[in-house]
């Protein structure tokens, strides 16, 4: 029987976070030894962006998918895909997002496509809650006033009780569903697909936003970015919360106005603000945000985990494999019609 061909492109640029390394890929393949005679594993590397990459990439790359029948990676070429790797069956992507490689257009019928979403709860749960937490302790307002050399004590009451607004209560959201529950919040969730969920008090559909930004006190963005997502959140949005709430997003920079946000800090139309994620990363350096008020950023390290984040990413692999192999479904397909 012909072993199944697993191919792991890393790309070389990234942060070392994103990367398998050998020693976790043997690692995840002991981890399941029991099917360890069924596959093989090549591995290669590129540029982070597949338009930049070098000769070599290229040659290495297309000379190993003329056989794999699995590719694991973050991009890639993807004009003639069916013709340049023949036997694919699907593609994993080392990452929860997937907008990097959208539209879809170029995906043959029949090659399917996963992500690695769930992999961040770990970590993303402990960062969620430190973000909640200063939020509702005024952090970020401390903060501008130490930065500016003023002693302003700024005194708050108790998180429990508070309402949380989440939009997008998939595996990232649902996490900071679950802090914010834990915590004591009043939890209401904004999703297009579910109508319930464990760790929130209501879940409403994204036409009835409006309504809930009307009491929030710390608002969420932790949807997928898609056609329907982008700048979810704008000038609009800002102004029908509270100048008492705050806001956080831990999901792509694309789903917020940020020059909407900076306006909104500057005139104390909202209270302050965390951001792990912007437009583009890194922030530029003429970007507002830098000097904005009230505001706390983090550079896009709030959920990936340099110790679990890979190795997590192959266990989905590894159990993937495992299940074609046995003739079963695939974990965390992308659908992608939603685009996520």
């Amino acid at each position: 029987m012909k072993k199944l061909r697993i191919h792991i492109m890393n790309n070389r640029h990234q942060a070392q976070v994103y990367q398998a390394t050998e020693e976790q890929v043997k690692e995840a393949v002991a981890r399941n030894a029991d099917i360890a005679d069924k596959f093989e594993i090549t591995m290669g590397s590129s540029e982070y962006d597949y338009d930049r990459w070098t000769e070599d990439d290229l040659k290495s790359y297309y000379e190993h998918m003329k056989e794999a029948d699995v590719l694991m990676g973050y991009t890639f070429p993807t004009e003639n895909i069916r013709g340049y790797a023949p036997e694919l069956k699907w593609i994993h992507f080392n990452s929860s997002g997937v907008e990097q490689i959208t539209p879809f257009t170029w995906v043959p019928e029949g090659l399917q496509l996963t992500n690695s979403r769930g992999v961040h709860q770990p970590k993303s749960g402990e960062s969620f809650a430190t973000y909640l937490g200063m939020l509702n302790s005024a952090i970020p307002r401390l903060f501008t006033a130490q930065r500016n050399g003023r002693w302003e004590r700024t005194f708050t009451s108790v998180i429990k009780g508070r309402k949380l607004v989440v939009i997008g209560v998939g595996c990232q959201g649902g996490e900071v569903a679950r802090q914010g529950k834990r915590l004591g919040m009043r939890v209401t969730g904004i999703d297009p697909q579910r109508t319930s969920h464990p760790e929130c008090d209501e879940v409403l559909t994204p036409d009835r936003l409006d309504e809930a930004l009307k009491d929030v006190d710390i608002l969420a963005i932790a949807a997928p970015l898609t056609k329907a997502t982008y700048r979810i959140i704008g000038e609009r949005e800002l102004k029908l919360m509270p100048k008492s709430a705050s806001l956080l997003n831990v999901a792509r920079g694309q789903l917020l106005d940020a020059d909407a946000l900076d306006r909104a800090l500057r005139a104390g139309e909202i209270a302050g603000a965390i951001l792990d994620v912007f437009d583009h990363e890194p922030l530029e350096d003429e970007s507002p945000l830098w000097t904005a008020p009230n505001l706390i950023m983090t550079p896009h390290v709030s959920s990936d985990d340099p110790l679990n984040y890979m190795p997590r990413c192959l266990d989905i692999l590894m159990r993937n494999v495992r299940s074609y192999l046995e003739g079963g479904p695939l974990e965390n397909l992308v659908d992608t019609g939603r685009e996520y």
